[in-house]
């Protein structure tokens, strides 16, 4: 990523983190769009999941006044892959929103990046430990993987959307708790955990990042391809 007069700074300890977990994303679906907001002092991207879920990375970074605010949807696999190569060569990442691809954020109903969650008015917080919900997510996927054995995909869909959309731990959507343990955002280890509700948002948030998800009735809800 190239050096400019609107620069946005990374260190290598951001870049690695934005690394590791946007290349998991991008092996999740290699065509996902992300949304990145230029904060004053921090740098937020956003993406959405085939599983019908928002993760949300947000990391420190120096930003040059004429920076601030900047909001580009572009393709996340670009994205990570100027992050990566600048890890790879132990380097800062230097760049501004203008030397990404910029795409059209998708309008629907459901997630969409074209609709991002609340920054405020969460409620009910949760508390808990990573290594305490890990197993609940281990069954949800043994279940899976037992009930769609010698399935077809078309067969195995309704399954895999009963079992991702029973509420498990502090009410969250089961595809939340199996995202973030996808992306290793949630692990084995004792990590603190919260969840909160805002409205039709519930959000799980993690030392690594934070997953959302959004209902507002059978009409909001996307199809969910199987995942395992």
């Amino acid at each position: 990523m190239e050096t400019t007069a609107r620069a946005i700074l990374l260190n290598e300890r951001e870049a690695r983190v934005l690394s590791l977990v946007g290349t998991r994303l991008t092996e999740w679906d290699s065509g996902m769009t992300a949304r990145v907001i230029v904060g004053d002092s921090a740098l937020a991207v956003y993406a959405v999941l085939p599983m019908d879920v928002m993760v949300a990375l947000a990391v420190p970074a120096q930003v040059d006044e004429d920076a601030i605010g900047d909001d580009v949807t572009t393709s996340l696999a670009t994205f990570v892959r100027g992050v990566s190569e600048a890890v790879a060569a132990n380097q800062s990442v230097r760049f501004d929103t203008s030397s990404l691809p910029q795409l059209t954020a998708s309008v629907g109903q459901g997630l969409t990046l074209a609709s991002l969650p609340p920054g405020d008015g969460w409620q009910m917080p949760i508390h808990g430990v990573s290594s305490d919900i890990t197993p609940q997510i281990r069954e949800a996927i043994d279940e899976f993987r037992e009930r769609t054995k010698g399935m077809p995909e078309y067969q195995a869909a309704p399954v895999a959307e009963e079992i991702w959309s029973r509420a498990a731990w502090a009410g969250l959507p089961m595809r939340v708790l199996h995202a973030a343990r996808r992306l290793r955002l949630m692990t084995d280890e004792p990590l603190r955990v919260t969840a909160a509700t805002c409205g039709p948002w519930k959000r799980l948030s993690t030392p690594r990042g934070q997953v959302f998800s959004y209902t507002a009735g059978i009409e909001a809800r996307l199809g969910l391809r199987v995942v395992s």
